[in-house]
């Protein structure tokens, strides 16, 4: 199996270089600028490719690892190709394999995979890159040969279905970019407490790396901590003066009626009903 890569971004250079060292043909990159091409194929010691048509001759899996809203564009492109027989895989987590209509038409099957995974920058993401969960959906014939190579490098592969792309990829924004913006407005509170952004990252790091573990491991019901779970009205209260008319004080009612119906579930037994009411109510000075 010989795999060209389109894309020469962080998630291109991961793949290219991971699937080189577990021994893969990766034919070699194909990029809007030749050098952010040769760049990657320098480092997962490949070739460059300076036209499309070259990489689809050599290769048999195409990979379109371009910014979503390009990837439409490629497809485009690659249909002026000769594609037949081809297995085109894109890796995006927001659309499905349909956005390669006519693929029947041209001979080739099409899938959309995507790795669970953060690719923080080209140089390193590949190395812990074997933990990646996947998903796929799309041809038939696509999905057997991507989820063989990738099982038998040691992923878990899971299918999905097409229609359920969107929500799919919404829960990965919450559960990773949605954790930072967190993060990050717990740090300018502690500014406004006087706390450097380094000291805040120092304080604030046993406490989410420690609830981070325990959801994984005990899933979110036990996981969970704090007033909410405690049914704490006064402190939540409090909470709710302290940040009013802020952005964070939205975000603390948002997330705090989410945290309030898992309590009901961990803590079936405890009258969660003020709280319910305070989170829907607008902070006055008299509650």
């Amino acid at each position: 199996m010989r795999i060209g890569i389109i894309g020469a971004g962080k998630v291109g250079t991961t793949l290219g270089k991971y699937l080189s060292v577990h021994g893969k043909n990766v034919t070699g990159f194909y990029s809007r600028t030749h050098e952010s091409a040769d760049e990657a194929a320098t480092f997962a010691e490949t070739e460059t490719y300076s036209s499309l048509c070259k990489l689809v001759e050599k290769s048999d899996v195409i990979f379109i690892t371009t910014p979503d809203g390009v990837i439409h564009q490629v497809w485009g492109d690659l249909l002026h190709q000769d594609i037949s027989n081809r297995i085109i895989c894109h890796f995006s987590g927001s659309l499905s394999s349909h956005v390669f209509s006519g693929r029947e038409e041209a001979g080739a099957s099409g899938i959309s995979m995507h790795p669970m995974y953060a690719f923080s920058d080209k140089e390193t993401s590949w190395l812990q890159f074997q933990k990646a969960y996947l998903t796929m959906e799309g041809s038939e014939k696509a999905v057997a040969v991507m989820r063989s190579l990738f099982e038998g490098l040691g992923h878990t592969v899971y299918g999905l279905d097409s229609a359920d792309k969107v929500k799919y990829h919404a829960a990965a924004v919450l559960a990773s970019n949605a954790v930072v913006g967190l993060f990050y407005s717990a740090q300018q509170l502690l500014s406004e407490c006087g706390f450097a952004e380094e000291e805040s990252r120092k304080l604030l790091a046993p406490l989410i790396t420690e609830n981070v573990s325990s959801i994984v491991k005990n899933g979110c019901a036990k996981a969970l901590t704090g007033p909410v779970e405690r049914a704490d009205v006064q402190t939540v209260k409090n909470h709710l003066a302290a940040l009013q008319g802020s952005d964070e004080e939205a975000v603390y009612r948002s997330i705090s009626k989410k945290l309030t119906a898992l309590a009901k579930c961990r803590n079936p037994q405890r009258d969660y009903t003020a709280l319910e009411r305070i989170m829907d109510e607008k902070y006055s000075t008299d509650l």
